[in-house]
């Protein structure tokens, strides 16, 4: 049968035999006689020609790293009668001789190691070379080591290979406990093999180690040019026979064929992912749970695979975090805000309101919501801006008009350098005493006002420009809570210093709670008042 042995001697000989047809002395003349020799259409056009690998060449020359000699015997089918030894040395040198007659028809190569060479004639060391470089070759490798033997590669996986057996090859070659594997077979058989999928939650930009082999012998652990960019969920062992290596025989060479085999992985990926939401729901929400990032990016680009996908995925609301399949069934519109930050401000007033509102700050989240139309034909889904705001916020309701109503005069008296308006609104948390809203406009103003400060004198009166040209449609407000314990005892207030001060400290407090970048002048507004605050404390002792 066909299969090729390594047979290691207690003279650390090492002796390779295949059970092919031999060679003529014709052919070692054709083939032994040129090992080596690149030709130039490799070197300038950087690949290498289709049927190159695997034939005699590089991988032979390579043996004289550990070995000042390179042995051939062999006996052809052809010319059974006679085994011929073919003798190569370093300087390009050779002899054929007649050597004593080989068993059976085949070759053999035997390596006897240089003074610095001995670790790779070691049978652990062997057996750890040959699974990383050859490890889906088809043949039985069978290492020969003190009489015993034992085969080095396992079967490569096909679709009939048994689910355990697959796990456990992943696991051999990766060192992983995964959570499961995906078959990936090129419909044009391009490529075969398993993506392995991560057991943990890992970074968009992170590399993994996969192992990719051409016509069976590893050519790149680097899989960015074959795999799809979202792909950094799993882990591929897969072999190619259609694509080209580069002349380094380092990755693969650029060209329609690899453009074709990316996309077929990529559909193998998403199709697997399709059919467990039917098959296995179970995995595929563990799957979304610790690989969401992915999942989502795939998600949106694929309504076939958004429509499987988002029933699992979980999103932050005002409810707590609900999934996908929560939010098709709420019959109210799904608001979200673009903003994290904007999500915890607005979060407990949403929920008081009954209104859905989403944590929308995160990757994806947005764009997955404005497609929930996919599947809820009514789904109404808008962002959170500061006029529907307004509309969630109920009417006042006030003890005393007259003093709510000097109290607001003068909170606009005090907020009118700060572009910002105050009006009385009442929403629950009755806890939460003001509320600060920007629009899209006021919030790039107050970006733009920060640059200023900070910016060299040449660039101040450009971003002044700027500013000005936004000011027009900036909405800043601050809403004062009439149901807040803290706002009804300031309306009672008739220390006018002292109520400007605690105004001042509310509007502050409001913007570092919603997380607003704060201008220098707001900054030595809270650490003026707070002084004053003391100082009056002290005074009353």
């Amino acid at each position: 049968k066909n299969q090729v042995t390594m047979e290691l001697t207690p003279e650390h000989t090492l002796i390779f035999t295949d059970s092919g047809t031999g060679l003529t002395e014709a052919e070692i003349h054709r083939f032994l006689a040129v090992i080596g020799q690149s030709s130039k259409h490799d070197l300038t056009s950087g690949k290498v020609q289709e049927d190159y690998i695997g034939r005699f060449g590089i991988g032979l020359l390579s043996c004289f790293l550990v070995s000042d000699v390179i042995r051939v015997q062999t006996r052809s089918l052809a010319e059974p009668e006679r085994s011929l030894e073919w003798r190569g040395n370093p300087d390009g040198t050779y002899t054929i001789t007649p050597c004593e007659m080989l068993p059976e028809c085949g070759t053999r190569i035997i390596l006897t190691p240089k003074a610095d060479a001995e670790k790779y004639f070691e049978a652990e060391r062997l057996s750890e070379l040959v699974r990383y470089y050859g490890l889906p070759l088809p043949e039985p490798i069978i290492l020969i080591t003190d009489g015993k033997q034992r085969r080095l590669n396992p079967p490569f996986p096909t679709a009939d290979t048994p689910y355990q057996q697959v796990m456990e090859l992943g696991e051999s070659v990766f060192g992983e406990s995964f959570l499961s594997y995906i078959p990936l077979e090129s419909p044009t058989g391009l490529f075969s093999g398993a993506a392995f999928i991560l057991p943990y939650e890992t970074a968009a930009t992170a590399t993994h180690i996969h192992r990719i082999y051409l016509k069976n012998m590893l050519l790149t652990e680097d899989g960015a040019r074959l795999l799809p960019k979202w792909a950094f969920f799993v882990q591929c062992f897969l072999n190619t026979n259609g694509l080209q290596p580069t002349a380094s025989r380092e990755d693969f060479y650029v060209n329609e064929a690899l453009e074709t085999a990316k996309q077929q992985l990529s559909d193998c990926i998403t199709e697997y992912l399709r059919r467990l939401s039917a098959s296995d729901p179970q995995l595929l929400q563990q799957i979304i749970r610790i690989h969401s990032l992915a999942v989502k990016s795939v998600a949106i680009e694929d309504d076939a695979l958004y429509c499987a996908f988002f029933p699992y995925l979980q999103f932050e609301t005002s409810y707590g975090m609900l999934y996908g399949r929560d939010l098709l069934d709420f019959d109210q519109p799904v608001m979200y805000t673009v903003f994290a930050d904007e999500f915890r401000q607005f979060s407990a007033i949403s929920r008081a309101r009954d209104v859905m509102l989403v944590n929308g700050g995160y990757t994806y989240i947005s764009q997955l919501l404005e497609r929930m139309h996919l599947l809820k034909d009514d789904a109404e889904v808008m962002p959170l801006k500061a006029e529907r705001l307004d509309d969630m916020l109920e009417k006042p309701v006030f003890e005393n008009p007259v003093e709510a109503m000097r109290l607001l005069a003068l909170c606009n008296e005090l907020l009118a350098p700060y572009d910002c308006a105050a009006s009385f609104k009442r929403f629950a948390p009755a806890e939460l005493p003001v509320l600060y809203t920007v629009n899209d406009d006021a919030l790039l103003l107050r970006d733009i006002q920060r640059s200023i400060e900070t910016a060299q004198e040449l660039f101040q009166g450009m971003l002044g420009a700027f500013a000005e040209e936004y000011s027009e449609t900036a909405v800043a407000r601050l809403y004062l809570n009439s149901d807040n314990p803290l706002i009804q005892r300031l309306m009672k207030v008739k220390d006018e210093e002292r109520l400007k001060c605690c105004l001042e400290i509310l509007y502050v407090q409001a913007l570092m709670t919603g997380a607003y970048p704060m201008r220098n002048h707001e900054m030595a507004l809270l650490n003026r008042d707070l002084l004053s605050l003391l100082t009056w404390s002290t005074e009353n002792q």
